[in-house]
């Protein structure tokens, strides 16, 4: 009977994938900026622990200890893979790959290794001359160029606390209402649902009668529901709460697609929206995506644009394929 829940907050979705690709970037400029810088590896050779105190502080000393990541990192038929490239390979495989150990790192050049063996074979079959090859390389270029600009303008603009603040406050707003805490006997006919409440009019306990008589999954905890908003339930449902008094149950049955139901309505409370913090990611990103979508309808409006009208060719009818004569039987 519930409805999926869904976060009222009214974000804008980006116009085009380059969008999602330039917040995406941006986001991982910003982590990128904020991490601290590595230490120098130490140049003299450690000295050996010898206290007791000292022996126990090893492990973590040694947890501590950052491996040195050579430059080239391979080398493959007098052709140098960089460190720069390893480390470039390593940030686009964030999240999927760990490379936090040299046995972590030696597998990532072996992929650069492979990388580069085909590349060198590529090389050798001239594909960099193939159109098709071209036309990619071409669309691979634009779509860079086009999200490098996207990013520098979003890392240059970042969303201010204050237009953050603004807008969990409009959200707030708009969430503001109540939230009900019920309990629903379910049962398939009007009838039935009568004879529940003719009980209930008698003394009968709604516990009891929940659990005797409704065919809901809420049954086994005497028909709870729980707390919930009206945009969680079907419609008319959430419409006879509203109506109902606080400790009072229906005198009359509810239809909604599911059957009928008697409702107990135990509990009102104002809504509580989500904390700033919780939307905090949401509204940036909301921001973000508008700050775009302005960025190229100023870009739009400052440039000469003609676009040609595309003709679209009807699809030729495939020929009709001839059946195969039947062979006639030997005379």
């Amino acid at each position: 009977m519930k409805k999926p829940n869904k976060l009222s907050l009214p974000l804008l979705a980006l116009s085009s994938s380059l969008l999602l690709s330039g917040v995406a970037l941006a986001a991982d400029d910003k982590k990128a900026e904020a991490a601290p810088a590595a230490p120098a590896p130490a140049k003299t050779a450690p000295v050996a622990p010898t206290t007791p105190a000292a022996v126990k502080s090893a492990p973590a000393a040694m947890e501590q200890t950052k491996f040195v990541i050579p430059d080239p990192v391979a080398v493959v038929n007098d052709q140098p893979i960089s460190k720069a490239a390893f480390e470039q390979y390593a940030q686009q495989l964030r999240g999927k790959a760990k490379v936090d150990s040299p046995e972590a790192s030696k597998s990532l050049v072996d992929q650069l290794v492979m990388e580069e063996l085909l590349v060198q074979q590529a090389h050798k079959e001239k594909l960099e001359d193939d159109p098709q090859i071209k036309q990619q390389l071409e669309m691979i270029e634009r779509s860079l160029l086009a999200s490098t600009v996207v990013r520098r303008m979003l890392s240059e603009h970042a969303p201010s606390e204050e237009a953050i603040k603004k807008e969990y406050e409009a959200a707030v707003a708009a969430m503001k209402g109540k939230e009900y805490k019920a309990s629903h006997i379910l049962v398939d006919s009007e009838d039935k649902a009568k004879e529940v409440i003719i009980e209930l009019k008698k003394g009968g306990s709604f516990v009891e009668l929940a659990k005797s008589k409704s065919s809901d999954s809420s049954a086994a905890n005497g028909g709870d529901l729980g707390w919930f908003t009206p945009s969680m339930m079907v419609p008319p449902f959430a419409q006879a709460v509203a109506k109902m008094e606080k400790g009072k149950y229906s005198d009359q049955p509810v239809q909604t697609p599911f059957g009928w139901h008697v409702i107990l309505l135990e509990d009102i409370r104002d809504a509580k929206p989500p904390t700033l913090d919780e939307l905090r990611p949401q509204i940036a990103q909301m921001l973000q995506s508008r700050m775009v979508n302005e960025y190229l309808e100023k870009l739009r409006a400052d440039a000469k644009i003609k676009i040609n009208e595309i003709q679209v060719e009807p699809a030729k009818a495939e020929p009709a394929k001839a059946e195969p004569a039947k062979a006639e039987p030997a005379k």
